[in-house]
Formats: structure tokens, C-alpha cells, sequence
């Protein structure tokens, strides 16, 4: 007999792959492998008597069974969500934790040096930050707020602007010396790229779009990693989009001047009900104030050059804001 524990398993296991479309992007997304993955699928299968996923050679298909189940699946996700929102909600409000989930780049290299100024600020509260590029799932209310560059999706989230980010082709001094700068979009054609890719975004497609080409496929690397993808560019392995916020914290690195960059809105998600828990309104307060564009120009929601921050902030008198982490070359 299954007990009750492996059931609640399975039950979140078949909606991760139902939502996810395969067992490969299931894994991706839950962080389990695929043994245990099929093993839960299979006891499901098994224990209620039906096939509940087609398998085919591009992902699975919902039988019109596996469609019912997964409803009732979804039900049974959100009443748990709902009991670990109370229990977090019962305990002292102005203490505890705070679940964050953020995209890579802004989760490390953004929000986490400045993690320790908000718990000498509010020593009662911790963030637990979880950075990366995969899109929180919600619903589960296993997460308290994330920051992420998609509007949500589910209509019952509640949504904060923050500012925007602005993307533009940059090289490292390195790569610029030993391949020179492209002037014009016919030399730039002629460079090797470094491109990131994620479920949040993607940046390969504007470039040939723009080129009205595809790329050889030896002119370029693809890392899904935010990290990875800073850092080899960086290192000098080709051109690539970094958010201009990244020259205001010492990238070693140059903004290209060709009209070509694009920008993505900074969204804060959280449950409504979430707000009245006194923990959360306090990060959701301290967040809107480490993105408001008024003291830190690269988040406007207007495009301005890297060459004008630091006279920005001296004119503004906010350059102490970030004197721990800007302009160290």
C-alpha cells in the first residue's frame, strides 16, 4: 500500500512534468533526476490504475485521464500552499523568514552584497535568496516574493514594477584588442557572441533579426548560466548583451555604440495575502528601495549610458549607496 507521504510526492511530481511538458524539463525545473522522476510517475500510474502521460519522442501528453487527475492534483498543490502560508503567518510576524527567489544576475550580483546591510537593518528577519533563471513556481507559496523579468503569469499575483533593465552589446578590452570594435552591423557580423539563454530570456534571435542572417554556428557560445555568461564575457570570448547596472558594479567590460540593445521590466511577485505578513512587507519595502531608479540611474526605465552613473550619483549625492560595490575596476 502507498502511504500517504509517497502519494503527496507523486501528486507534485506528475504536475511537474505535466506543467513542464517533459521529464527532461520537469527535471530542469525541480532539480530531481530522472530515476526518481519516472519512479513517482510509475507508482501514480500504478496505484490509481490509469495511464496518466502519453510518452512520446518530443516530451508527454495528458490522457483524458491524466487531465482529470492533474486538476485534482492542482487543488490538492494549492491547499498545501495554503497551509504553509498559515503556518509561516501564525508564527511572530515581524520575525522569521523570507523566501526569495530572483534571477541569477540580479539574485547574486545585485541583491546578495547587499543582504547583510538589511539584517543589520531588521535583525529579527532573514532572506533566504534563491537565485535563478528558472520562473518560480508560486503556487505552491513555498515562496514569499520573487523577482523575475516576466510578468507573472497567474492573475491572483500581486505585482510591482521596480525599474527596467537595460540590455547592451559589450566586450572586454581583451577581446577588443586581439579582434578590434565594430563600428557598423556588417562588421559586427564578422565577430564571435556569447549569448545567454534561459526560461526567462533569450537574446540570440535579436541579434540574427537584426543581422537578417543566422550566425555560423563556430561564431558563437550559448550558457545558460547568468554567472557563466558575465564571466566569459568577460574573459574575452566574444561579444555579448550585459545589463548596464553590471558597469555601475566594476564590470571589466565596454558598452558597444551600435543600435542594438533591448530592455526587460523588473517585476517583484507575491501572493496579496502575503503582504499583511509583516516579515514580507518589510524585504517587499527594502526592495523597492534597492531598485528605485531615482537613486540608481541604470534602472530607469529611460536608456542611460554607463559613461554618465558616477556623475549622476555624485550630482545626486547617492554615490555612498554604492561605494562597496560600483566603479572598482
Amino acid at each position: 500500500m502507498v502511504g500517504r507521504v509517497d502519494l503527496l510526492r507523486g501528486v507534485l511530481s506528475i504536475l511537474g512534468v505535466a506543467r513542464a511538458g517533459s521529464f527532461r524539463k520537469a527535471m530542469r525545473v525541480g532539480g530531481i533526476g530522472f530515476r526518481k522522476l519516472n519512479q513517482d510517475v510509475q507508482m501514480m500510474e500504478r496505484t490509481l490504475g490509469v495511464l496518466i502521460f502519453h510518452r512520446t519522442t518530443e516530451g508527454v501528453v495528458l490522457t483524458p485521464e491524466g487531465k482529470a487527475i492533474i486538476e485534482h492534483a492542482s487543488r490538492i498543490e494549492e491547499m498545501l500552499g495554503e497551509i504553509q502560508r498559515l503556518g509561516r503567518a501564525m508564527g511572530p510576524q515581524g520575525e522569521g523568514e523570507v523566501m526569495l527567489a530572483a534571477t541569477e544576475g540580479l539574485g547574486t550580483l545585485w541583491v546578495a552584497p547587499r543582504l547583510a546591510s538589511f539584517r543589520q537593518a531588521n535583525p529579527t528577519v532573514s532572506i533566504s535568496l534563491h537565485p535563478s533563471m528558472a520562473l518560480a513556481d508560486m503556487r505552491r507559496f513555498e515562496i514569499d516574493l520573487a523577482l523575475q523579468v516576466v510578468p507573472p503569469e497567474h492573475p491572483e499575483l500581486m505585482r510591482i514594477r521596480l525599474g527596467t533593465l537595460h540590455m547592451v552589446l559589450s566586450a572586454a578590452p581583451k577581446y577588443l584588442e586581439e579582434h578590434g570594435t565594430p563600428r557598423t552591423m556588417e562588421e559586427l557580423a564578422e565577430h564571435f557572441f556569447v549569448f545567454h539563454s534561459s526560461p526567462q530570456s533569450s537574446d540570440r534571435h535579436l541579434i540574427e533579426r537584426t543581422l537578417g542572417q543566422p550566425l555560423k554556428r563556430n561564431r558563437f557560445i550559448i550558457l545558460r548560466n547568468s554567472s557563466a555568461h558575465y564571466m566569459t564575457i568577460e574573459h574575452g570570448e566574444g561579444i555579448g548583451f550585459l545589463p548596464t547596472y553590471g558597469f555601475a558594479i566594476g564590470a571589466k567590460a565596454r558598452p558597444l555604440n551600435l543600435p542594438i540593445q533591448y530592455a526587460l521590466d523588473i517585476w517583484l511577485c507575491f501572493h496579496e495575502r502575503s503582504r499583511s505578513i509583516r516579515r514580507v512587507s518589510t524585504a517587499i519595502d527594502w526592495l523597492v528601495a534597492n531598485f528605485d531608479p531615482r537613486l540608481y540611474p541604470w534602472f530607469r526605465r529611460e536608456y542611460v549610458h554607463p559613461s554618465k552613473f558616477e556623475s549622476i550619483m555624485e550630482e545626486q549625492g547617492s554615490r555612498s549607496l554604492v561605494d562597496r560595490f560600483a566603479f572598482t575596476r
